[in-house]
């Protein structure tokens, strides 16, 4: 059998491709051992009818085809183990896409839930060419999401060895042989050429012309076939999902100059524009294998996981533990208290879930499991504290992701918004441009039209516009990591740069705890201790980790319920017995509080006596509110009383006092200009959330909170005046990035329309536009930064 026929009548059992016959099981054909072990796995799983139930006529080829590579995805054993999360009704997914290459496919994957309703939402790591989904799997099921994925052109690479998370994932592209195509075809095309070029007393006879046309015609197929051929497949199919993305005008401009060359040599009319042509597709190449590594160079984690410093109680040896979530293994056992996340996937052992899942899918309403039973990533536990043994390792990645659900996010509008607008006209008032500046050149100089026309396709790029953004805010939030600031995504750097109003919480925040704990009332017994510590052990409140590390060891004791008001306190069912810890009010009580002192009050059936915690400013505050002064509106929330008025009043232009959390979340409901709040993460969540910015300060970092918007070691808060000026600092370089990007287009523009730049030129500065612009926001941010720590 010649190879002509295997390859027009022998394709593969599973994916239908073309192959040979080198792999054959039971009579089935497979091209390659991939095809084969997916083919095996669904026979064995019973899903044998899925292949003739994909044979039907009336699917269109690419339909067929997705069907079949990606039908494994209907197992679900599969499924559990690609899957990141799945309620009932919402799955979270993250896809190796190789194909992603530029701003526009990040434009358009992200832009997928306009495209299809039933995903939720879409988020691309550009740097590892990954992509998150969040999606509605009863509406759109995990193998037609990939599916629509690869009719988009960005085919999710997923193998069974994929499979185990631990591997990392190497991109795998062809880009080094396309270029060493387009490379030996503009080489062969200039020489070919030459003659035509040089022969200025017309030595060289019409058969020899024809000849050297027929060779350079046959060198333009390969080059607009195969090393050019992604231009064409991504701008088909974004027209087909009615995305103009910028490969439409590239793909545009070769057609144009092969269309040409070929009538010109078809009509011996001319020697036509192959050596262009090659040339044009070979330095596109270059810059796009270029801009790969140039940003490789440049890369930051889009959520800078590595500065996310979270950790949790972990059981080992029945000693508990505080450790960071990053060392946690498959089969560790951890102890999430009242308020706390799950790390990540795993099994209860011991305690009943009572697990609200909102910060992953926006419902609120808690989800109740037992012993035994799978809990996800993300799930807030309300109640008594369960103990898990981890059937995954902690991703902070997928962490800092559910960070920035839909749910916590601030609407507003902002410069991501604004660059979205101007990249869907960008393509499209390209082409008006090409298309006048053809006509007016066809009725002036005809033999400039094709190069003017291509020359503008080709020159204009809106990547360095938008790319612009990521880099600036992306390397903004690698110098706040540095300076122990932690921003849950990219767009609070703006958000911080716009700030008039800062409004401070005032004990915990401008005030620190000495780590020395008073009990002021009749000595507490040994059963006392115990239930205390018990009923303690479940509190995520600084001051009762405090209270929890004063009191002696000893065994704890299974609490029967737990519930807790935040900024009040809690209250606790431990042998029939209840424990409450809180304030004043929370217990009922009437005790005469004093200045630069937090005091817990402890109840265990009956009003024993509170935990007294003398607190002190904190070293250098007050220069910082001096300083913050000058240029800001400062405001005090506090919920204590007002015995530090008179101390105070001078750094401040509004003071409120004896404020609960109820009161401080109207405040900022009722006041105007862009607030920044800065505060208790537990105390005032509902402040925190309803500023335009909430940070919100930790003594030690162990857990956060949906609703802030960062979160700030508290030895960094004195660097606030830094922070802001260094945010602001950041949108002013991004503003010069956006002009030199509108600078670069319009003269580039200027030149391409007069004809005076050919498109050999304009395929080389694309992409030296796009690397200087990158680079220049990298140097100024990185350098700019250095100022926060000096």
């Amino acid at each position: 059998m010649s190879s002509v026929e295997i390859l027009n009548n022998t394709t593969c059992s599973h994916c239908g491709d073309p192959c040979d016959e080198s792999i054959i099981n039971n009579d089935e054909v497979f091209c390659c051992y991939g095809c084969k072990a997916v083919y095996e796995l669904l026979e064995t799983s019973g899903l044998d009818k899925y292949y003739s139930e994909t044979s039907l006529e009336n699917r269109s080829w690419s339909e067929l085809k997705g069907e079949r590579k990606y039908g494994f995805l209907d197992n679900e054993d599969i499924q559990k183990q690609l899957l990141k999360f799945r309620s009932e009704t919402l799955s979270v997914i993250k896809f190796f896409l190789p194909g992603i290459h530029c701003s526009s496919c990040i434009y358009l994957l992200e832009h997928l839930p306009k495209l299809e309703k039933s995903i939720v939402r879409a988020e691309v790591n550009f740097v590892k060419r990954e992509v998150t989904i969040s999606y509605d799997h009863t509406k759109r099921s995990l193998k037609e999401v990939a599916i629509l994925l690869s009719q988009l052109g960005y085919p999710p690479d997923i193998s069974l060895e994929s499979l185990d998370k631990t591997k990392e994932h190497v991109a795998k592209s062809n880009i080094g042989i396309k270029i060493a195509v387009a490379g030996f075809c503009f080489g062969n095309a200039m020489l070919m050429s030459m003659p035509e070029y040089l022969d200025r007393n017309s030595l060289l006879t019409e058969d020899f012309k024809h000849l050297f046309g027929w060779i350079n015609l046959a060198l333009a197929l390969p080059i607009l076939f195969y090393s050019g051929s992604d231009y064409f497949i991504k701008a088909w199919k974004g027209i087909t999902h009615k995305n103009l993305n910028i490969d439409v005008p590239i793909a545009l401009g070769i057609a144009a100059l092969f269309g040409r060359s070929l009538f010109e040599i078809l009509t011996q009319t001319g020697a036509g524009y192959v050596d262009s042509l090659a040339g044009l597709v070979f330095f596109l190449l270059i810059g796009k294998w270029y801009q790969g590594k140039t940003y490789q160079a440049l890369s930051f984690e889009r959520d800078y996981t590595s500065y996310f410093p979270v950790s949790i109680t972990c059981l080992i040896d029945d000693q508990e533990f505080q450790r960071p979530l990053k060392d946690l293994r498959k089969g560790d056992i951890v102890i999430v208290h009242n308020d706390e996340l799950i790390p990540a996937d795993g099994k209860i052992i011991s305690g009943n879930g009572n697990i609200d899942y909102s910060f992953v899918t926006g419902e609120s309403k808690p989800d109740q499991k037992q012993k035994g039973q799978l809990v996800f990533a993300g799930g807030r536990q309300k109640g008594n504290e369960l103990v898990i043994q981890l059937d995954k390792s902690v991703n902070n990645s997928e962490l800092t992701q559910l960070w920035n659900s839909d749910v916590f996010r601030k609407k507003e509008k902002n410069l991501a918004t604004w660059i979205d607008k101007i990249s869907q006209y960008f393509t499209l008032s390209i082409i008006l441009i090409a298309a006048g500046t053809g006509v007016y050149w066809w009725n002036t100089d005809p033999t400039v039209t094709w190069n003017a026309i291509t020359a503008v396709l080709i020159v204009a790029c809106p990547c360095a516009l938008a790319l612009t953004l990521p880099f600036a805010y992306g390397h903004a939030m690698r110098v706040f990591g540095k300076n122990k600031l932690y921003l849950k995504n990219a767009e609070i750097v703006e958000s911080l740069s716009k700030t008039d109003t800062i409004i401070f919480d005032k004990t915990g925040t401008l005030t620190t705890n000495e780590s020395r704990v008073t009990f002021v009332g009749p000595e507490l017994n040994r059963e006392h201790v115990y239930l205390l510590k018990s009923a303690l052990s479940n509190s995520a409140h600084p001051l009762s980790r405090l209270i929890y590390q004063a009191l002696p060891d000893c065994e704890k004791v299974p609490i029967t319920s737990f519930y807790e008001e935040t900024g009040k306190g809690f209250s606790a069912e431990i042998f029939g017995q209840i424990v409450k810890v809180g304030s004043a009010n929370y217990l009922e009580v009437e005790v005469e509080e004093t200045p630069n002192e937090s005091q817990v009050h402890i109840s265990i059936d009956n009003y024993l006596g509170y935990f007294s915690i003398p607190s002190q400013y904190r070293i250098n505050v007050f220069e910082m509110l001096k300083e913050l002064k000058r240029k800001f509106t400062l405001k005090l929330l506090s919920g204590d009383n007002n015995s530090e008025k008179i101390r105070l009043q001078s750094f401040f232009d509004e003071m409120h006092f004896n404020q609960k959390p109820a009161n401080k979340l109207e405040f900022l409901s009722q006041n105007d200009g862009h607030q920044l709040m800065i505060g208790d993460g537990l105390n005032d969540a509902g402040a925190l959330k309803k500023a335009d910015v909430g940070i919100a300060i930790s003594e030690d970092i162990h857990q956060f909170s949906p609703a802030c918007d960062a979160i700030l070691s508290s030895d960094g808060i004195t660097k606030i005046p830094k922070i802001l000026k260094f945010s602001r600092q950041v949108i002013s370089i991004v503003f010069i990035a956006f002009g030199i990007s509108f600078l670069y287009n319009i003269v580039g523009l200027s030149f391409a329309v007069t004809g005076h730049l050919t498109p050999l030129v304009s395929a080389i500065l694309m992409p030296i536009s796009s690397v200087t612009v990158v680079g220049f926001v990298t140097l100024f941010v990185s350098r700019l930064g250095k100022e926060i720590g000096g």
